[in-house]
């Protein structure tokens, strides 16, 4: 049976670890995957930011442009002439015009088709950043549009466009590439600006954890609360399991005390029935009137035995049927004490106190005197040949505290919440030296919860035992 329980709870721990295995899979996944998606957003806002730099600046880009081209064309017309001297000057000034507005008319176009998209192409024409002049004001412009359309797109993460040197091109790819730099955070694909020096642009992302674990609150919540609710399932799993092999091996000890309770006293009334029977008792009277006597004691042994298993909720759901009246707790006591002193076979001295000589309670008296009697005996049978036993009943405006203290053996904490418990008996290997079924304490506690009240154990190995008991005055 332990090795099934133990196969039992390595594959529930294996179950548990496996799911929590593919949870933390799936919400790195998921992390990895946000986290491109951030980096692209990002990736496509840059390229937002570069187009609307240029628009802002584009008069100043074309007049530049303009003058560069009439500067550059002027060159070129005089070399020509220079080579070709009979070539008109101002027909070759006026072609060159004519190329320059067509091209400029085509690139007006493939702009204006740019613009009437939703996102900017991540294509620029090759003028376009070679027009911008990459300093530390212009990338402090592009930085301040950066937070700016940024907030639009509810992207709350820090952005800075830098400029970065490379020793080698970087390979182009369709997918996301995820760049990290020496501090950890993250940068998108740089975009080539200058050539020789290989300066490339990029927007550097600082440390997006708490951003993307944010945006993943669902998903880390969903897995808290699922991996939180199988724990607690299989912790409450095993408790049922531990608990079902924990009463099946109190309800085997029980069976095996009540045999053995059972047998004792039908087998001495079978050997005095056997005696009276073959050895001639009964022409002795005296031995006749033992062999009775013996056998009377057994058999109201055997009969308080059985009442008290029939009487007794195994389950505890029903209880015991109570019959309350108002009876004085101290005459009780008194008489509970005097009940037990007629079998005691020990040196026993009593010892009883109360605030009150009359303290009323309405109780079931009966039940009430059994409990008190269960616990004094209790007292009498786990302790040694002298035994001192002080009982004290204290009374309070709403309830009675009776406690039973006795100098006996002792029971060890680890074993305080189990006594109640139907057929427990505190361990002592295969033998115990006082008879019982474990229904005693059991008992008790059952009272004890219907009448509304409670009972705690003070206990330690070898000094006494003390039992209180608090009950309330009424039974309302």
């Amino acid at each position: 049976m332990l090795n099934k329980y133990k196969i039992l709870m390595l594959m529930i721990v294996l179950t548990l670890v496996g799911i929590v295995m593919v949870l933390s899979i799936w919400l790195i996944g998921s992390y990895q995957s946000r986290q491109e998606l951030v980096v692209s957003d990002i990736e496509r806002s840059l390229f937002n930011v570069i187009q609307s730099y240029y628009d802002d600046h584009e008069e100043s880009f074309r007049e530049m442009r303009m003058r560069n081209n009439k500067q550059n064309g002027d060159r070129f017309i005089n070399q020509v002439i220079k080579l070709y001297p009979e070539l008109n000057k101002e027909k070759l000034s006026a072609m060159l015009d004519s190329l320059g507005r067509e091209r400029r008319k085509t690139f007006e176009r493939k702009r204006i088709r740019s613009t009437e998209k939703e996102e900017p192409s991540q294509i620029f024409p090759s003028f376009m950043l070679q027009n911008i002049e990459f300093n530390d004001t212009t990338l402090r412009q592009m930085n301040v549009l950066m937070d700016e359309l940024l907030k639009t797109k509810n992207i709350d993460v820090p952005v800075n466009i830098e400029l970065e040197k490379l020793d080698s091109l970087p390979r182009h790819s369709a997918y996301i590439h995820i760049r990290t730099d020496e501090s950890g955070n993250l940068t998108t694909r740089p975009i080539l600006i200058n050539s020789h020096n290989n300066e490339f642009l990029v927007a550097r992302i600082d440390d997006p954890k708490a951003y993307i674990l944010v945006k993943m609150g669902w998903q880390l919540v969903l897995s808290l609360v699922l991996v939180l609710a199988l724990l607690g399932s299989f912790i409450y799993l095993l408790w049922t399991i531990n608990r079902q092999n924990k009463l099946a091996l109190m309800h085997k000890t029980f069976v095996n005390n009540m045999t053995h309770e059972l047998k004792t006293p039908v087998a001495t009334v079978m050997a005095a029935i056997e005696a009276v029977q073959r050895y001639g008792a009964k022409e002795d009277s005296v031995r006749m009137e033992k062999y009775l006597d013996l056998s009377r004691k057994e058999l109201d042994h055997l009969s308080q035995m059985i009442e008290r298993v029939l009487h007794f909720d195994m389950n505890g759901a029903n209880g015991v049927k109570l019959e309350f009246t108002n009876f004085d707790v101290v005459k009780l006591m008194n008489t509970c004490i005097e009940t037990v002193k007629i079998s005691l076979q020990k040196d026993v001295r009593f010892k009883v106190t109360s605030t009150s000589p009359l303290i009323s309670i309405e109780a079931d008296e009966a039940h009430i005197k059994n409990v008190i009697t269960n616990l004094i005996d209790n007292a009498v049978k786990y302790s040694t040949e002298h035994v001192d036993i002080v009982i004290s009943i204290v009374d309070h405006p709403k309830n009675i505290e009776i406690s039973i203290k006795d100098n006996g053996l002792g029971i060890a904490p680890v074993y305080h919440k189990d006594i109640f418990d139907r057929f427990f008996r505190i361990p002592t290997g295969n033998l115990y030296s006082v008879k019982g079924f474990g229904l005693g304490l059991a008992y008790v506690k059952q009272v004890i919860d219907q009448h509304h009240g409670f009972i705690e154990i003070e206990s330690a190995l070898e000094k006494g035992t003390t039992f209180i008991i608090t009950l309330p005055k009424s039974s309302v």
